[in-house]
């Protein structure tokens, strides 16, 4: 199980925590959503984090949209 250190981003150095605050601090309900945001960087660079996961383990932008959705972090 991935911890608030966990690193997601690896391109921008972001870990699961940093990117779960983000997502709480702005309502975010789509990972596409951390991508589209200009003022963010994240996810940006290679893509492996949208999905599949730096290193196809599933530690992903959409893995952690929806741990805080569902209450986990």
């Amino acid at each position: 199980m991935p911890d608030k250190e966990t690193m997601i981003c690896y391109c921008n150095d972001l870990t699961l925590g940093q990117i779960a605050e983000y997502v709480k601090e702005n309502n975010i309900q789509r990972w596409e959503e951390i991508v589209e945001d200009i003022d963010y960087a994240c996810g940006n660079s290679c893509e492996a984090c949208h999905t599949e996961g730096y290193q196809n383990d599933g530690f992903s932008l959409a893995m952690v949209v929806g741990m805080v959705k569902k209450g986990y972090i």
